[in-house]
């Protein structure tokens, strides 16, 4: 179906029949014939899918999304199969009645075979809001970070890549890496390490604000989608966090069997803001205030449509995880979980920090990779420190943060004087803090925002174990000077290899 315009109920049913009847004909494998006529689906469907994806690309990700690669990761996968099940065998009782004329049969067939395509179409929309959602969001964060200029990779990486688990490793192969690198050489150039003698232990020290300071990022504001613009109406707003909370409810009432224990709580709350950007929450709504006998039968309709939006939308977010945290497989298991931790649900207002700390590894995985021939006697660590930015502080004096008060919870920033650090080292002393202090109600929301989305200064800690080193070692000297060589730094009092290299 190459046609763009969209169809009527016959024009979809035909559609599908069609391809339906193209794959049984040639006896195409139960595996294909599910995946075409899921993407004739899709096609047939599109005047009916808000944000339709117009590129291939798209469309193969989302039938790759729900039909195989959430197999195992979600109960909603069983969901949708069940009912991507329920219309191909509905879709075929309506083509034999079609095929031998009997209207009556027919018509009674295309009403059920369309609440069928109604819940299978509502599990698309689901899908279609989220992953939208978590790629402008996401894109957004890199052009912040690395400016402008990276728009035309963003769309190079939209337009051709399969949004998988290949997807996210773009992104990190085409920005994050390429710039952890670059920023390596500058650090070695403008000498911005410092060396260190500790014990037993020769230690290089790399501050990371080295590395963020060479970001070309911009500052201006971006223009939000209408994904981006609906979703935030419905966080913020009181009637959006309503409609959100009775999707809420009807996710928890459906049955999944054992299935349930499984699913989270915070892609549940994800997926009821998703399915109230959706006008059918208005419709269940108004049928809920309905007290006519018929109304009972629709309810129960935008009902099912309901929970179906609600399972795309968290199947979505599920296999997005499980795909970024694969892209992530440079990091070790601890430093992945706590990435997809911090990403939550790929909110705009946590992205950036996920960017950065994902630069922050690949930093320690670059110092890793060169000390790996005595990673035995090497330790990369990092030491971070919570922040937050001198201006946002400020603000808070409108809400009775005084300087008295100020001083409990921040202390500036030697190295950044638009940046204060947190005195305060964890969740508990911040909140004994607050309460030793009696912060008012609306001033502990504002310090709390800045606590939990708060950056981090962090100075990565390259550790040589000198005794360790000795064991193995017939000129420990030499050896060092070795080591440190293969970082592009001289051992104190010799000449310095990056500098060498540059005027040779």
């Amino acid at each position: 179906m190459d046609d763009a315009s969209p169809l009527d109920r016959d024009g979809r049913f035909a559609a599908c029949l069609e391809r339906l009847e193209e794959l049984k004909a040639v006896k195409a494998r139960r595996e294909v014939l599910e995946e075409r006529v899921f993407l004739e689906f899709l096609r047939a469907n599109r005047g009916r899918i808000n944000e339709f994806p117009l590129l291939e690309t798209e469309q193969q990700s989302l039938m790759d999304m729900l039909l195989r690669r959430a197999e195992g990761l979600h109960p909603g996968h069983s969901f949708i199969k069940d009912r991507f099940s329920a219309y191909l065998l509905e879709l075929n009782h309506y083509g034999k009645a079609k095929a031998v004329g009997d209207a009556a049969a027919q018509e009674k067939l295309a009403k059920r075979l369309e609440r069928q395509e109604t819940v299978l179409a509502k599990c698309l929309q689901g899908a279609v809001y989220a992953s939208s959602l978590i790629k402008d969001n996401f894109s957004d964060a890199v052009i912040r970070h690395f400016g402008e200029d990276s728009l035309g990779k963003i769309e190079e990486i939209t337009a051709t890549m399969v949004f998988d688990e290949l997807y996210w490793r773009a992104y990190i192969d085409r920005f994050i890496k390429e710039e952890v690198r670059g920023a390596y050489d500058d650090i070695l150039t403008e000498r911005r390490y410092r060396l260190l003698r500790e014990g037993q232990l020769l230690i290089v020290v790399y501050p990371f604000d080295a590395v963020l300071s060479k970001l070309k990022g911009t500052t201006k504001a971006i223009s939000k989608t209408r994904v981006q613009t609906t979703f935030e109406g419905t966080v913020d707003s009181g009637e959006g966090r309503a409609t959100a909370e009775a999707a809420l409810a009807l996710c928890l009432r459906a049955d999944l069997g054992d299935g349930d224990k499984r699913l989270e709580r915070d892609e549940l709350q994800f997926a009821a803001q998703v399915a109230a950007m959706d006008p059918l929450m208005g419709e269940y709504q108004a049928a809920l205030a309905d007290d006519s006998p018929e109304a009972e039968a629709q309810r129960e309709a935008l009902a099912d449509a309901v929970v179906a939006l609600c399972f795309g939308a968290m199947v979505s977010l599920r296999v997005v995880r499980e795909d970024f945290s694969r892209a992530l497989r440079d990091f070790s298991t601890r430093e992945i979980a706590v990435l997809v931790h911090v990403a939550g649900f790929f909110e705009a207002k946590r992205l950036g920090n996920v960017l950065e700390q994902i630069m922050e590894l690949d930093l320690a995985h670059l110092l890793r990779e060169k000390g790996a021939a005595d990673a035995a006697r090497i330790q990369i660590k990092s030491v971070r420190a919570r922040r937050a930015g001198k201006a946002d502080v400020d603000a808070l004096a409108e809400a009775g943060f005084n300087k008295i008060r100020r001083k409990q919870f921040f202390e500036d920033d030697p190295d950044q004087p638009e940046m204060l650090l947190w005195r305060v080292k964890n969740a508990a002393e911040f909140e004994e803090k607050l309460r030793l202090l009696q912060i008012e109600p609306e001033l502990t929301r504002a310090l709390a925002g800045l606590w939990e989305y708060a950056g981090y200064k962090v100075e990565l800690y390259l550790c040589i174990n000198l005794a360790a080193l000795g064991k193995v070692a017939t000129n420990l000297s030499a050896r060092v000077a070795e080591i440190l060589g293969r970082y592009g730094i001289a051992p104190p009092g010799a000449a310095d290899p990056a500098k060498a290299r540059r005027d040779a």
